[in-house]
């Protein structure tokens, strides 16, 4: 159970952690192969290349999980904290349908991908595989959002404060 809980709290980040050093590590080896050995790696680039543009789909979910979207608050803070939640389930609602629009455009380009047999340039990856992933990172951020709106359903998330972040109770938890 404490995996699931551990797992729940820091998968993306792990996810994110293991794409920036494999990031690091390729990088790294390209310039020790151009400049010690004259024979840079081809493919590095391309593989830095997809986990970069895969990083954000998954920083997604870390954000909305951690509580740190961007967000404009100015006017909803003056407001009585009732209406803040409800302001706050809305814009929930508002993201989550845009997260399901852009989850329904990724499948679109996984099956056209799919029908067409399209690889990637130097190491030929079907470049499905790396739509999937992002259908992957989106789908996870519709997850955190169903977390997060659980947790102002339920008075567990601070309004507006915080955007659902438990990280302070989580601290405490360990403790």
């Amino acid at each position: 159970m404490k995996v699931l809980h551990w797992l729940d709290r820091n998968f993306e980040l792990l996810i994110l952690a293991i794409m920036l050093a494999v990031m690091c590590v390729l990088s790294f080896a390209n310039v020790v192969m151009r400049y010690g050995f004259h024979h840079a790696l081809t493919w590095s680039d391309e593989v830095c290349c997809y986990l970069l543009a895969l990083s954000a789909f998954f920083c997604l979910p870390c954000a909305i999980r951690r509580g740190v979207s961007l967000k404009v608050d100015t006017l909803t803070r003056l407001l009585p904290e009732a209406i803040q939640r409800y302001i706050e389930i809305l814009i929930t609602l508002v993201m989550m349908g845009i997260i399901w629009f852009l989850f329904q455009g990724t499948i679109e380009l996984i099956g056209k991908a799919d029908l067409i047999h399209q690889a990637s340039p130097a190491l030929r990856i079907p470049v499905a595989s790396l739509y999937r992933f992002m259908a992957l990172g989106l789908a996870l951020g519709m997850i955190r959002y169903v977390q997060l709106l659980y947790r102002l359903f339920t008075g567990k998330a601070q309004t507006e404060a915080d955007n659902g972040n438990d990280m302070e109770n989580e601290k405490e938890e360990m403790n």
